[in-house]
């Protein structure tokens, strides 16, 4: 259904919990628009950090970034969230690399922390969030044998496509792991990508949420909902997507349709298993 709510409320997430991203591009804007909303709206700290490698916080992103190893930033940690309220926490620098669809743009790439190290950055009344996949900004993807890298006793694990996945075809410059999508989807290395196919991804074993624990809720988000001005459209391909991935057909818990654009991030279209 059409919702007014932002995306704290939507998702249902609070204090203690720990969230982690999956799938395609988009999920650093995601997570980031979550730690500010949940961090204006509750007053608690909210925490970013990483199992993979990501591009560093942009200025204009207003997050702070720790960077060292996971103990010694624990030591700290109370303090530290205090007065910042919302930051990035990752082991190093890695060096600047190309980013992605803008090969003449360099950026530095932060290198983050084994999974078993992220509960040494968590505090009682924060929110953890997590980016626990990469996708080099593409907008779908299909997860390899070892991936995502997630940590355990999750809340919850967001599982991220485009919405410019739809229509694509699939090939190396829309997909991370075309051979694999292909597989899953049964669909041809070419063919056009559909709402069916996503349903597919999300549903799939070795899918979206390969490897998301039994107990961790399972929330299919549809990213750049933006881009189609029809909210009948996008109602249809919700509900494409949802008779497919969605309980007690699938393993989704629920889905968002969101727009994520200056450190804000606008719900579409919310579905869940409780509504």
């Amino acid at each position: 259904m059409v919702v007014e709510e932002d995306v704290v409320r939507s998702l249902g997430v609070g204090p203690g919990q720990s969230i982690a991203a999956v799938g395609g591009g988009g999920k650093t804007s995601l997570l980031t628009a979550i730690a500010r909303e949940f961090h204006a709206q509750s007053g608690k700290p909210a925490i970013l950090t990483t199992t993979t490698k990501i591009f560093a916080p942009l200025p204009e992103e207003k997050t702070q970034l720790a960077l060292g190893d996971a103990a010694t930033l624990a030591k700290n940690l109370r303090p530290y969230m205090d007065a910042c309220g919302v930051s990035w926490f990752a082991r190093c620098r890695e060096g600047k690399a190309p980013v992605p669809g803008s090969e003449s743009e360099q950026r530095m790439k932060l290198g983050g922390f084994a999974p078993r190290e992220i509960a040494r950055l968590k505090l009682a009344d924060a929110l953890t969030l997590i980016e626990a996949d990469g996708a080099r900004r593409l907008p779908i993807k299909a997860p390899g044998p070892d991936e995502p890298v997630l940590p355990e006793n999750l809340d919850a694990v967001l599982g991220v496509v485009g919405l410019d996945a739809i229509g694509a075809p699939l090939s190396e410059t829309h997909v991370f792991r075309p051979e694999a999508l292909s597989h899953i989807c049964s669909l041809q290395i070419g063919g056009e990508i559909t709402a069916e196919a996503i349903g597919k991804l999300c549903a799939h074993p070795d899918g979206l949420f390969h490897k998301a624990e039994e107990g961790a809720r399972k929330w299919i988000v549809i990213n750049k909902a933006d881009m189609e001005t029809s909210l009948e459209k996008l109602e249809k391909t919700a509900y494409t997507i949802w008779e497919l991935a969605g309980k007690p057909h699938g393993p989704a818990d629920g889905i968002l349709f969101t727009s994520c654009m200056n450190n804000e991030c606008k719900v579409f279209i919310r579905l869940a298993s409780d509504a």
